[in-house]
């Protein structure tokens, strides 16, 4: 996709904060005849600036800048950061696997050690909804269970709604 992004005469705007609303902003252009490529273009600055607006709010850019991660990989992403920013943009080949190294890190530097098998083929995941209902904020929380234990679960806005830190009933 970024390479048809690269081709784009004028970018189309998309709705950046909430990919809802970015989904809608979408078909809403493709249905007044946007070409691709500028839609995808488009696309690929709401990205951008959604980062900006939200991760980068109140950083200091300081050039040049170092893009890593999957997203690292999307030329028409890289381009869109370059005109965003307005200074050099660098890359690393692997830049694509930090994600995967500082978490090979991480897990290095905790106290768990057990074998790791790579077979896959008999694990069983499933994922459930739960209602915390432990406070006004009536939380939908996502529970994932590995081979029918808890191994993680998001969606609380509190404490009350960590279930991995309580008893599951």
């Amino acid at each position: 996709m970024g390479e048809i992004a690269l081709h784009s005469k004028h970018p189309t705007q998309i709705a950046a904060r909430c990919t809802v609303f970015a989904e809608s902003d979408l078909v809403h252009k493709i249905q007044m005849g946007h070409s691709k490529e500028d839609i995808v273009a488009g696309l690929c600055q709401a990205v951008v600036a959604n980062y900006l607006n939200n991760v980068g709010k109140g950083k200091r850019i300081v050039s040049p800048v170092v893009f890593q991660g999957g997203v690292s990989k999307n030329v028409g992403v890289v381009a869109a950061f370059k005109k965003a920013l307005g200074c050099e943009v660098r890359v690393d080949e692997n830049g694509h696997l930090m994600g995967a190294i500082g978490a090979a890190i991480l897990a290095k530097s905790g106290h768990v050690r057990r074998e790791f098998d790579f077979s896959i083929e008999d694990v069983e995941f499933k994922t459930r909804e739960a209602k915390c209902g432990r406070c006004s904020n009536n939380c939908e929380i996502i529970c994932v269970y590995r081979d029918g234990t808890l191994i993680d679960g998001w969606g609380n806005r509190c404490e009350r709604g960590d279930v991995m830190h309580r008893k599951q009933g």
